[in-house]
């Protein structure tokens, strides 16, 4: 809980007007290393840092989404410590952030967030990504070959994020025609 003092309190001189610190906490989604656990969404104090540490086993590095504004937050000493691979998180970082496709793998559980604001603040993760991740039962992948459009899709759908994820990202390394590939709900 936090005080805050209006106005109206300060002049009266009676008892500030209480709030519940909501502002902080945002909306993530884990993805346990475990692959048998399903990714969740999850409530976290964005400015607790003890509570980000928590989740991901540790300090933790920031991987940002090229689009939509995300983030993943992963142990950054996961190496050292032979953390479990967390496939679900390193397919979905492939896709968002390319430049770091083959590049980065993320072990240990980690959190998907918003992207930071100007001031350097975690966000919430982006409602698209909450919609397509936890809340999709079919999924379709789409491909742009020219860079003006338009997206054409394929006739395959998929009843799990995943698969759709590697269908895309398999599609944008092997064929030289396929610009970039996204993931959409069917």
């Amino acid at each position: 809980m936090i005080q805050i003092w209006s106005e109206n309190d300060r002049h009266s001189r009676q008892s500030p007007t209480v709030e519940k610190a909501r502002d902080y906490v945002i909306t993530g989604i884990l993805f346990p290393c475990d692959e048998e656990q399903p990714i969740k969404r999850v409530e976290v104090d964005a400015e607790n840092i003890e509570t980000i540490q928590g989740i991901v086993g540790g300090t933790f590095e920031a991987f940002n989404f090229d689009n939509p504004p995300a983030s993943i937050l992963a142990n950054d000493e996961a190496m050292l410590w032979s953390l479990p691979y967390n496939l679900r998180a390193t397919v979905l970082l492939w896709q968002h952030a390319k430049g770091l496709r083959g590049r980065v793998y993320i072990s240990g559980d980690a959190i998907l967030t918003g992207a930071p604001s100007r001031s350097g603040r975690t966000k919430s993760v982006p409602p698209q990504l909450i919609e397509l991740l936890c809340e999709t039962e079919k999924y379709g992948v789409e491909f742009l070959h020219h860079p003006d459009g338009p997206w054409s899709r394929k006739a395959v759908e998929f009843t799990d994020w995943l698969e759709a994820y590697n269908y895309a990202i398999i599609h944008e390394e092997t064929f030289a025609t396929v610009r970039s590939a996204r993931v959409i709900g069917a």
